[in-house]
């Protein structure tokens, strides 16, 4: 799916995703075909560790399947499923009480989740709060915003957010590039996004410079994309969207630790010289 994004492909149904990613990246109410029990079974009994924010200790914190509970709806399939309503709950290693629920449904040869709590936005939430520094109140209320539409099953209306925190990080640019004197303002203006990407390329992250068209894949999830293929592709672009603004958090520390070298170092010359 990432590979399929990415290069730029048409999207096209993926298979049963890993238990983490159908725990902590599906949203509800998609579908997977189920084409084996195998399949399916690999999130049934799953057995492995969840690494994701815990809001009872209010930190990351490693979480195991603790039990799972199987309601039979009382049909058979022809291919031998049984159709029923499972959960699986995972319990934080530091304290058994913080608990992560989700419910899933197997039904006419398709897994689908169909409840969870914490909700996907409320365990991201935390981990967005970095980008606050990068990105203001406002922009980054619109990313927590985009995680929570997605987390309620709606595609289209999580991309219009992603693409404005994209926008944004193009304007705060330019805004540094208008004050080059080099700069000119009306090629600028006639330009495609991916041709402004290249002249703003000594002022944005590598990742962006180098993944321009995420912007391209981006408005095809607000015009062209149907609302499943949007939820389906919002996992990897959020991925994508995260990392450009790791690189902007990581830029904006780096100037944050010169500027306060710099003065520690003026107090230091300003004291010798008045000793």
């Amino acid at each position: 799916m990432a590979n399929a994004i990415l290069n730029n492909t048409p999207i096209q149904k993926v298979s049963l995703p890993s238990p983490e990613d159908l725990c902590l990246n599906t949203a509800l109410y998609q579908k997977f075909p189920v084409r084996t029990v195998h399949e399916f079974r690999k999130l049934e009994y799953f057995e492995g560790t969840v690494d994701c924010y815990c809001q009872g200790c209010q930190k990351h914190s490693v979480f195991k399947a603790k039990e799972k509970e199987f309601k039979p709806l009382g049909r058979v399939e022809t291919d031998g499923l049984l159709n029923y309503v499972f959960r699986l709950i995972l319990v934080c290693s530091r304290d058994q009480e913080h608990q992560l629920l989700f419910l899933y449904r197997v039904h006419d040869g398709q897994l689908d989740k169909i409840g969870q709590s914490p909700s996907l936005s409320d365990l991201a939430a935390p981990d967005l709060r970095k980008y606050r520094a990068v990105l203001g109140e406002e922009k980054h209320r619109e990313l927590v915003r985009g995680v929570g539409l997605f987390s309620h099953d709606v595609g289209i209306g999580a991309f219009v957010y992603l693409r404005r925190v994209f926008e944004h990080l193009i304007d705060v640019a330019h805004t540094k590039a208008v004050a080059e004197p080099t700069w000119d303002e009306a090629v600028f203006r006639q330009s495609r996004m991916a041709e402004k990407i290249e002249l703003l390329k000594s002022f944005l992250p590598q990742f962006l410079i180098e993944n321009r068209r995420l912007y391209g894949i981006l408005s095809s999830g607000v015009h062209e994309l149907a609302e499943q293929d949007c939820l389906e592709a919002f996992p990897v672009v959020k991925v994508g969207i995260e990392l450009i603004l790791d690189d902007e958090l990581e830029r904006h520390r780096r100037d944050m630790k010169i500027e306060a070298a710099k003065r520690a170092l003026d107090r230091t010359a300003h004291a010798i010289a008045n000793s």
